[in-house]
């Protein structure tokens, strides 16, 4: 399984662009017909690389192997994570009231009736009064926090499946290789001994007789005789 196109067609290349392209359409999608849509999306950036893939003279068979990396293993993970994170943004994240400034008011007081709390109970050991305070200003963008961390898991998980695939193709490189299977891989393997087998299939030419060739040369031991 040798890549011959170039690394721009390596796993985790090709997968990034194939995710790349589902991440801007999945927010369009309706959400019973989101799955669908993303394999369409997948499906159609794939045909698209695999154009440009062939001008490049590429292996069938590095494509079939890195097809199925894409559709069979890597999306259907990103595909749950994707509706999963469509839902949260759709929903607010799941923030009570959607994260209105009342909501914030509200997080914010009770964030600062806890922060003194544990400031004037004796066996916790804090005794700045600041600390309800900011616990207070924390609580007030608890929205933002909420948004930021479930973004950054998401991007995660985006990360994890390129990471993944790139490992897999470096390790599927050079494991349980057959002789058969690289020599196949190689574009030019069925032809590069055509030349030398057509040359010695091809019959020898035939011997010239000696009359084509000129007159005869005299026998040695005999000297011309004069008349």
């Amino acid at each position: 399984m040798l890549n011959f196109a170039g690394p721009a067609y390596d796993f985790g290349n090709v997968l990034f662009a194939v995710l790349q392209e589902c991440e801007h359409r999945r927010r369009g999608l309706l959400a019973n017909e989101a799955e669908r849509g993303l394999y369409d999306a997948a499906r159609a950036k794939l045909a698209q690389i695999h154009a440009s893939y062939l001008e490049s003279g590429g292996s069938p068979d590095y494509w079939r192997e890195l097809e199925k990396e894409v559709l069979a293993t890597a999306m259907p993970q990103y595909v749950a994570a994707a509706l999963e994170q469509t839902r949260l943004e759709r929903t607010n994240y799941d923030l009570w009231r959607r994260g209105d400034p009342l909501a914030r008011t509200c997080w914010a007081l009770g964030a600062l009736a806890v922060g003194g709390l544990v400031v004037y109970l004796p066996f916790i050991p804090i005794f700045e009064d600041a600390f309800a305070f900011a616990l207070a200003g924390v609580a007030l963008f608890y929205p933002e926090i909420k948004r930021a961390f479930f973004d950054f898991r998401h991007s995660r998980e985006l990360n994890r499946l390129i990471t993944g695939a790139e490992a897999y193709q470096k390790n599927r490189r050079i494991h349980y290789v057959t002789n058969a299977e690289l020599f196949a891989d190689f574009p030019s393997a069925g032809t590069a001994a055509e030349p030398e087998s057509v040359a010695l299939a091809k019959p020898a030419p035939p011997l010239q007789s000696p009359s084509a060739e000129g007159p005869p040369a005299p026998r040695p031991g005999r000297t011309a005789q004069r008349t």
